[in-house]
């Protein structure tokens, strides 16, 4: 996006300017002409490669959350069911967007469709805040002509992908709360208690046993080398940033997340629900399953579900029904299969797909609630060892002082 400086002139011939973020000049023109001005002169406005650096830095922090991409696709459906063309309904939408950063993409989103774009194609520019989900099915609506029941249609997939993040947020705040209580504790005994302690049997001249030497261990090591730890977590952020984007990489934290004790199982469920809603969505909007199982593999988020995914496109291709590949897969369990297959002979798929959705979730959902339950056992466990580890450390040398005490 290129911001310009134009002038203009009212209806009443009155001479005003301003600057206006736009691809074009022919889009600031458009944007004028819609705004009942007649431009005059439209300029680009030169921008140092600095700051050009500075404006991309600040947009890639700048983000668009869940909640507003449901309020836009809502009212944007509500507004076109009306009946109002798509780019006043955006207009009046985009008045109502209180975040600066994604009002400026829905006017950009405005000024493309005014410039002769298609809704999909404008939409398909932003990918930081559309996916290829969004795009995909609100092109599939655009070609159907459906395109307000489609839209109503993402509003649901997202609020559905926003209820289930925030229970698992509710879920795991209690027990990341006792994790970093912990990580604290831990800090401040190790650099502030511990040392006094040691000192003071040092005087002894006593050897200190093996749970005080961890711990002034630690202390040492955070004292003096705090720079080479905060050093070795960045690199192996990096490290881990940069395996995951090799297609190896993420294929096996994925099948990693998959078979993770706790979480793995709710991992599962929650990419096979999404899989299943959305695929339920994409037939409904008229796009073909061949298509629609491409577009799912692409955005279900774990490439061993999607791998599967392709697999079972690629074996429907061939004229297999839907469920033959998915028995063999051994990602879906039978309950969910026998409903795909009850669909595929009823003539009723996507209704039996949102059934498939609804499963999942319910089974979710009680995974969700076991969380906290499954993972107490655990911190527990951790939080007494933490405890019993500075208790040695703290009173198996005043046993040894007290010994020596006795010896004289």
């Amino acid at each position: 996006m290129t911001n310009f400086n134009y002038r203009a002139r009212d209806r009443y011939g009155v001479l005003t300017s301003g600057r206006l973020e736009a691809e074009s000049p022919k889009a600031v023109a458009l944007q004028l002409e819609k705004s009942g001005f007649m431009p005059i002169s439209i300029t680009a406005v030169e921008t140092s490669d600095i700051f050009r650096a500075i404006e991309r830095l600040t947009a890639s922090f700048q983000r668009v959350k869940a909640e507003e991409l449901i309020v836009f696709t809502r009212q944007l459906s509500s507004i076109l069911e009306a009946g109002v063309p798509l780019t006043e309904g955006l207009a009046a939408v985009a008045q109502q967007i209180t975040n600066h950063f994604f009002r400026a993409v829905v006017q950009n989103v405005t000024s493309d469709i005014e410039g002769g774009s298609t809704f999909s194609d404008a939409l398909d520019k932003h990918h930081r805040v559309f996916s290829p989900l969004t795009v995909n099915m609100i092109r599939a609506g655009e070609k159907a002509g459906i395109l307000a029941p489609v839209l109503d249609r993402i509003s649901n997939l997202l609020e559905k992908e926003a209820e289930t993040g925030n229970k698992i947020k509710s879920a795991t705040r209690y027990p990341l709360t006792v994790l970093v209580t912990l990580s604290m504790a831990f800090i401040v005994m190790t650099l502030y208690v511990i040392p006094k302690f040691a000192n003071f049997y040092a005087a002894f001249k006593a050897e200190l046993p093996l749970p005080t030497r961890i711990l002034m261990a630690a202390n040492n090591v955070i004292v003096n080398y705090w720079y080479l730890m905060i050093g070795v977590v960045a690199a192996s952020v990096f490290l881990f940033k940069k395996v995951l984007e090799t297609k190896r990489g993420r294929y096996n934290w994925d099948r990693l997340k998959l078979s993770a004790p706790v979480f793995g199982p709710l991992f599962s469920k929650i990419y096979l629900s999404r899989f299943s809603r959305m695929l339920s969505a994409m037939l409904n909007s008229g796009i073909p399953i061949l298509e629609a199982l491409t577009i799912t593999s692409a955005t279900v988020d774990n490439k061993v579900i999607s791998r599967v995914i392709i697999d079972i496109r690629n074996e429907v291709s061939q004229g297999k029904s839907l469920t033959e590949p998915m028995k063999g897969s051994e990602v879906f369990p039978p309950i969910a299969i026998s409903m795909v297959a009850i669909g595929e002979k009823a003539g009723t798929l996507e209704a039996m797909l949102n059934k498939v959705a609804d499963y999942f979730d319910r089974e979710s959902d009680y995974t969700i609630k076991e969380l906290t339950p499954l993972l107490e056992p655990i911190l527990v466990f951790g939080l007494g060892m933490l405890l019993l580890l500075f208790a040695l450390g703290i009173y198996l040398p005043m046993w040894d002082v007290i010994k020596i005490y006795k010896s004289f």
